[in-house]
């Protein structure tokens, strides 16, 4: 099952490029239609996302200085691209952080991800810790994918080609 997971991370991955390719670094950040999650904002917070879980089950990455509060959960996306990191940085660790997941998931022990969600209140949720790792590499990642294509329609881009 692990290599078809790794499988859809990668199209997604794909996906992502496509998704911010022609978009252009000045608009990165816009809220068109008051649409809050910009495309920096949703790739930052995959990125994020796949840190902080990734420390859960012994992936050990660090994450770029600053992006941790940028892009936190819970957190209001600004349109104002100060401080932001470009989307040649996005996508490059991006990149990094799927590398990094795909390379070290294969040696991650099964009790590891059979082990009950160490958050109580997410337990609701992700019983295990394989049932949230699952999530993030899958369903959430394609959520914020589809944020993007969204956001695109609002800007005026139409689909990624």
């Amino acid at each position: 099952m692990l290599t078809h997971v790794i499988h859809a991370y990668d199209l997604q991955l794909t996906l992502a490029k496509r998704l911010v390719g022609d978009i252009p670094d000045d608009q990165m950040c816009a809220q068109p239609h008051g649409l809050v999650n910009h495309p920096t904002w949703s790739l930052g917070h995959l990125i994020m996302t796949a840190h902080s879980v990734g420390k859960v089950i012994g992936i050990d990455t660090t994450a770029p200085e600053g992006w941790a509060e940028v892009f936190k959960t819970g957190g209001t996306p600004s349109d104002d691209a100060t401080g932001q990191p470009s989307k040649s940085e996005l996508l490059a660790e991006l990149e990094r952080v799927h590398d990094c997941w795909k390379a070290a998931l294969p040696g991650v022990d099964a009790s590891v991800l059979d082990a009950e969600h160490p958050d109580e209140k997410m337990r609701g949720y992700f019983p295990t810790v394989g049932a949230m790792v699952a999530f993030i590499m899958t369903s959430h990642e394609m959520d914020h994918l589809g944020q993007i294509a969204a956001w695109r329609r609002a800007a005026g881009l139409g689909p990624a080609q």
